[in-house]
């Protein structure tokens, strides 16, 4: 009976290992069939998976069939927010792909100009009559929209990338007035590109991937309100804005002033910087690289399509898909993804090293 005993223990124990480990001595994880497939991903902890730049929808560890070819397994660890990485060859006996530290890749330097502006002015239109008046931010107010502006690029932008971007952030306040545009088709006050660059004298093609403005809408009896909070150019390969991305945010504190009004976005829609970044990139510079972005409906823009693929206000959640390329597109998924971001920015563009 012992020996009877002995013998089914060591049956049962030769059954475990057979479902547990497979030929090339890779230990297939419990609970995973890896005959279904040609490469087993694993990782230091829980990772969504991507493949040549796509996410593929799966986390690790799990079974991939890859073709026999070289590729680019990448790993978004979901907890750490941080991106492995490794090219492989594939081939028809199965293989690991175990990623760690050591395939953690150097980030992508985003390299932002914030430009405070202490002194708008125009041509006010209001049922009294057209009158020239001005708004003003004293140094105290545009230092809290500096800490805002480096909150909304570190806090959002850098982990949803899984920290492929890494931002280096400078700051410049103008000295002189500058005159805003008033466009009577749309009824917009802003300040244009080809503008606001003219007030600075060393932003040259691979300088900025960003120019961010910063200027007051009302100010007592003075008003330059328009419908929208900010405007990105779409285009940041164009010659109208030096080959830059370029951003101008208008804000209007009200009665209660910034730092409250500031604290009322964190609270409500802390990503609304996030935002206008998103436009430069995401409207025309990946697409132009052939990254598959989501298509918009028709007459919108990609970034504001957040509710035909199910994403809700205050939007982060469509903001970090985006960015980390896990929006939903049919049985697939779309977005920039870390494999874009690593390969090219828009100074890599301008400088021709992309």
């Amino acid at each position: 009976m012992k020996n009877q005993l002995i013998s089914m223990t060591l049956l049962f124990a030769a059954q475990t290992l057979s479902t547990s480990a497979t030929a090339g001595n890779i230990i297939c994880p419990q609970g995973l069939d890896c005959t279904q497939g040609n490469v087993l991903v694993t990782s230091e902890s829980i990772a969504s998976i991507y493949v040549d730049g796509q996410y593929t929808g799966k986390k690790t560890p799990a079974m991939l069939s890859l073709p026999i070819d070289k590729h680019i397994i990448g790993a978004g660890l979901d907890k750490e927010r941080l991106y492995y990485r490794k090219e492989v060859t594939t081939a028809k006996k199965l293989q690991q792909v175990h990623l760690t530290a050591k395939n953690k890749p150097t980030p992508s330097t985003w390299k932002a100009l914030f430009v405070g502006v202490p002194h708008a002015y125009g041509q006010s239109k209001s049922k009294t009559g057209d009158k020239q008046c001005s708004t003003h931010f004293d140094k105290s107010d545009l230092d809290k929209a500096y800490e805002f502006f480096k909150f909304n690029m570190r806090s959002h932008i850098e982990p949803y990338s899984y920290g492929t971007v890494e931002w280096d952030i400078e700051r410049r306040d103008l000295t002189v007035p500058v005159e805003l545009t008033y466009n009577p088709e749309n009824q917009w006050y802003t300040l244009e590109a080809e503008q606001g660059l003219a007030e600075l004298d060393n932003v040259n093609p691979g300088k900025y991937d960003t120019v961010f403005y910063f200027w007051r809408e009302e100010q007592k009896d003075c008003s330059f309100k328009s419908g929208y909070f900010g405007l990105a150019w779409l285009d940041p390969t164009a010659d109208e804005s030096r080959q830059t991305g370029y951003v101008t945010v208008k804000f209007n504190p009200g009665d209660i002033g910034v730092e409250k009004t500031l604290d009322k976005y964190k609270n409500n829609d802390p990503g609304v910087w996030t935002h206008e970044w998103l436009h430069v990139v995401i409207e025309q510079f990946y697409p132009n690289r052939k990254v598959k972005v989501p298509v918009p409906p028709k007459d919108k823009l990609i970034l504001h399509a957040a509710v035909a693929y199910g994403y809700e206000y205050p939007w982060l959640d469509w903001y970090k898909d985006l960015i980390s390329g896990q929006v939903r597109f049919g049985k697939n998924f779309a977005g920039i993804g870390p494999e874009a971001l690593l390969s090219c920015t828009i100074v890599g563009a301008a400088q021709d090293k992309c």
